[in-house]
Formats: structure tokens, sequence, C-alpha cells
């Protein structure tokens, strides 16, 4: 079993900051369960490897060694079958950082910003900041199973003013780990109306039970209008110090994309962020697959849970990502009677669904990347303050 950071009380964490539980639930002595971060301790080699670089006590400029891009080409290569190419990929302080000088580059004011809804709510963020436009193509819920809606996607598509689709795979917060079949659709939609995609993959390593992860750059043979977001911030537990990677195969694009990274000075990452991600690339392997086997196991339980307790609840089953998405729709007609209900009554922190867009209404988002005992209080909790 994964050892839980035991120093994690003591930490100043988003997640469990009095006043942001106050200013957030209305209440500050909460169970967090709803940042997306881990509570398990960072793989041993990615310590050591810290621990090892901080020893030498120099922190003077550095660049990326050979050894980090042979590190991380071999990662790619054999998670995702991926041939990686170095003068193709970018570093960024963040995804949004990526995402947001992508809109202002190849976008004007007022143009339409594709997304899914429900979906990350720091996509709307960025595109009201942007002053762009959200143009929504929600996914629809077929029982348990959330499917893109072909028709509509092309139909946002046609229309000129509408130039970027940001899509979220695997998809945060409803678990979807989108497939070779559906991508291609997408692909095409995008092709065929000179629409720019941004694909959001940093949840690309979370992937559950047999479900098999297919990223954008698979479609480089006939399709090359994308830039590709990624980070192993979410895979690792390094959210705190992690940078992440704009991956681009269009030279256009990625010169446009790069002027403005130099303009700003964003290309310069933390000498620590290279040292932990080519530990975790080399030897983060084997901690990857017990995270995995632990989530799973945890999903285990929340169906158990709801099962024993003959809940109204329902779980949206989980493809990818250690959030789940729990529907309450059988139990409230309000979402944010719903929100305040379950928070008081269970005292424990999830993600209001109405967060992700009004498509989430009636929904909430659990983060199980914690122990099974946890996991097990949380959800009794939850299934209590509805009964």
């Amino acid at each position: 079993m994964k050892e839980i950071d035991q120093k994690i009380n003591s930490l100043p964490l988003i997640k469990s900051h009095p006043k942001t539980l106050q200013s957030i639930f209305g209440q500050s002595n909460l169970l967090p369960m709803w940042v997306a971060d881990m509570e398990f301790e960072v793989a041993k080699p990615i310590q050591e490897a810290l621990i090892n670089r901080i020893s030498c006590s120099g922190f003077a400029y550095e660049y990326k060694p050979d050894s980090f891009y042979q590190a991380q080409k071999r990662w790619y290569k054999k998670q995702y079958a991926i041939d990686l190419v170095k003068e193709q990929t970018l570093y960024s302080p963040s995804i949004t950082t990526t995402i947001s000088l992508v809109l202002e580059n190849f976008t004007k004011e007022n143009n339409g910003i594709i997304i899914q809804p429900p979906v990350f709510m720091e996509f709307k963020d960025i595109i009201h900041k942007t002053k762009r436009r959200i143009v929504k193509n929600p996914l629809k819920l077929i029982g348990k199973h959330y499917q893109m809606d072909y028709e509509d996607l092309r139909e946002k598509a046609k229309d000129k003013n509408n130039k970027i689709l940001i899509l979220c795979n695997p998809h945060n917060p409803v678990g979807r780990v989108w497939s070779k079949k559906e991508l291609k659709q997408v692909v095409q939609i995008c092709l065929d109306h000179d629409v720019l995609l941004i694909s959001d993959e940093i949840h690309k390593d979370i992937i559950l039970y047999d479900h098999q992860f297919c990223s954008i750059l698979n479609f480089t043979d006939q399709f090359e209008q994308f830039v590709i977001c990624n980070s192993e911030a979410k895979t690792f537990n390094l959210c705190g110090i992690s940078d992440s990677l704009a991956i681009i195969p269009n030279d256009a694009i990625r010169k446009n994309i790069l002027q403005s990274f130099n303009r700003y000075n964003l290309g310069r990452t933390n000498i620590l962020t290279t040292v932990a991600l080519e530990a975790a690339y080399n030897n983060g392997r084997d901690w990857l697959v017990d995270l995995i086997q632990i989530i799973e196991n945890n999903i285990q339980i929340i169906n158990e849970e709801l099962k024993n307790n003959s809940s109204k609840i329902k779980l949206i089953p989980p493809e990818g990502t250690y959030q789940v998405w729990l529907d309450f729709r059988e139990l409230f007609s309000d979402s944010k009677q719903m929100f305040e209900s379950v928070t008081k009554n269970s005292q424990v922190a999830l993600n209001a669904g109405h967060w992700f867009g009004r498509e989430g209404a009636l929904f909430m988002r659990m983060n199980i990347a914690t122990s099974d005992k946890k996991v097990r209080e949380a959800i009794q909790g939850v299934i209590e303050s509805v009964k």
C-alpha cells in the first residue's frame, strides 16, 4: 500500500486552508476531497534525486541535460508509443499559461472558443480573461456513460468565428478516456472547418482498468493544427514544482508560440523540476502502477458503500483520472441546495458540479487520491448526509 504523506497536515495546502474552506464552503473544519492533488508520498527515487541535487548547494542557471530528454523520450515511447521529437516541444510554467497564449495569438477578442462541459473550470476562466467567447459543445450523458455530441460540434465548428476547440483527454471531471475512434471524429471536424485543436492531456497516465489512452499526436499523419498540453504533475504528485510541456508538430504554430514564450521569458524552467521529472521518467513506473491499483480499489470502496446503503447517489464509472463524478439527480432538484446540504451534513468538501458548467449541476466531484480509510470515511459521510 502506498504511504500517505504523514507531514501533510503541517503543509500550507490550498485545499485545507481554513480561510479558503470558509470562503468556498462556509465552514473551515471539513475533510478536503476537492483539489486535484494527491496525499501520497512522492516516489522514493524522486525524493532521493531531489535530496542529492539539493546537497550540491549551488543553484545557478542551468539547461536541461541530454539525459533528461533521453529519459523523457523513453517514457513517451513506452507509455504512449509516441516518438517525442525534442525540436517540437516547448516548456511552459503551466498548461493554462500555454492555453492563454494560444488563444491570444490565434484568435481575436470575441472569437468563439469551443469547450465540452461539464469540464475543467479553468478553461472558462481563461476564455473570460482573454476576452474571448465561450461556445459550448456539451457532453451527452447516456445512462452512466458520457459521449461527445459530434453533430453539435460540427455545427459549432462551421461558424467561422469559432476558432479553437479545447479538448480534455482524459476528461476532467467525468473521467472519460476518449477512444481513438472518438478522437478521429473530432480531428476530422477540426480539419474540415479549420479549427485549431488544443488537447489538455495532463491526466494521461492515470488510466484505469482496461482502457487505453490515445493522444492527438497519433493523428499527425493527417492533421497538424493542434497544440498538445502535457505535464507529469498529476502523474507523480508534483503540482507544486512541475512545469508543463507543449508539443507542437506544426512549424508555423510552434514558431508563433515560441516568440511569445521568448517575449515573456517563459521558457526557463525550475532546476528541481528537471531533476524530479528525470527521476520519475527513469524510475517512477512501479510507483505509478501501484497508484493506479489504489485508485481502482478506492473506486470499488465507493461502489460497495453506495450499494450496501442502497443509496440513490450514483457513481459515473471513471475510465481515467483520480477523481470520481457522483450523480445526485435522484435526490435534489436544486444545485445550490445540494451543495450546501451535502457539505453541511457530511463535513466533506467536494467540488460542486456546477463549477464545471451548468451541465454539471446536481453532480459533485470527489478526489480519491488518498488512503482507503479516508475514502471510506468520506463516502459514508456523503451517503449519510442525504438520508
